[in-house]
């Protein structure tokens, strides 16, 4: 038979299949993971120590084991978000020089990366992970679905063989391999990833009009477009503030990336006349940690601190 088909071929899925399929859709609808993954991963973590993956560096895996912590295999999680309408300003005069904060994809943003890596964290908790190091966020748009948003969040799942942690639930970091060993060597514990996405509309207002629409003009500010800047930076770290605080009373924020995109924006001020607006979006991430109650010295000893007496 050409190319080896079986006569089965094309038939419809079994019901068995079908139900699978059913469960896995219910499990996304949900914000979880898909029924194989699922799967996969409890079998993994009840697998004895043995073969991983990882996209640690040798530098990050050794530095690793030399904490007690061992490799467990790379996790991600991933969320397609469809973007809803958002009102946008036009006309003359209409909020000039104004900036202010488009809450619709700002929150549509916020969403889908907080399902992304509540995915991670599924797959790293179903693996037996105790944290997940080195957290990378990937961000996609597409021409064939304007509108929507993919984030994706990988990271490398790791267990302590030495002790028990004493987490519910494994903590997520964006700090590094060697970052994460350094951390934890010298009396210092994450508590879990902080992120915030704020996209604001800065308009141009008259005064940066007039200043910049002469063709000979000065070099000079354009004090509108700062002003967005600034804005959408102190939004997005408000929200990273707050998400620190949910998790209890950490000592600090580590790591903090922080990551800008802008996108000129016509707008038609009447008379046949145009201006450019600007779009600012901020990411910002980082790791919020805490300090071991019992701070040790620095020399080898302190690899036996237990994690779960920390400083709230």
């Amino acid at each position: 038979m050409l190319f080896g088909r079986s006569k089965g071929a094309g038939a419809a899925p079994s019901e068995e299949a079908a139900d699978r399929a059913a469960e896995s859709l219910r499990s996304i609808e949900a914000g979880g993971l898909p029924l194989a993954a699922r799967e996969r991963l409890a079998k993994l973590g009840q697998e004895k120590p043995g073969f991983f993956s990882s996209d640690l560096t040798t530098n990050e895996f050794l530095l690793m084991r030399q904490a007690g912590f061992r490799a467990i295999t790379q996790v991600m999680g991933s969320c397609f978000y469809n973007v809803g309408w958002q009102y946008m300003p036009g006309g003359y005069g209409f909020m000039s020089g104004q900036v202010f904060e488009l809450d619709v994809p700002t929150k549509a943003w916020q969403e889908a990366r907080r399902l992304a890596l509540s995915r991670l964290a599924e797959e790293a908790r179903l693996a037996g992970a105790d944290a997940v190091v080195g957290v990378r966020i990937e961000r996609g748009a597409y021409e064939w679905a304007r509108g929507v948003v993919e984030f994706i969040a990988v990271g490398t799942a790791v267990k302590c063989d030495r002790f028990d942690i004493g987490e519910d639930k494994p903590v997520l970091s964006n700090l590094s391999g060697q970052d994460f060993a350094k951390l934890y060597l010298n009396g210092y514990w994450p508590v879990g990833i902080v992120a915030g996405t704020t996209l604001v509309y800065a308009m141009t207002g008259w005064q940066q009009q007039a200043s910049s629409g002469w063709m000979f003009s000065p070099n000079q500010e354009l004090p509108d477009f700062t002003r967005g800047v600034h804005a959408a930076r102190q939004a997005a770290m408000h929200r990273v503030h707050a998400q620190a605080a949910d998790l209890g009373s950490p000592a600090g924020l580590v790591g903090m990336r922080f990551e800008l995109e802008t996108e000129e924006v016509e707008r038609s001020t009447g008379n046949d006349t145009e201006v450019t607006d600007m779009i600012v979006i901020v990411h910002a991430l980082g790791t919020a940690i805490v300090e071991l109650a019992n701070r040790p010295e620095p020399t080898q000893t302190y690899l036996a601190l237990p994690l779960n007496e920390v400083t709230r």
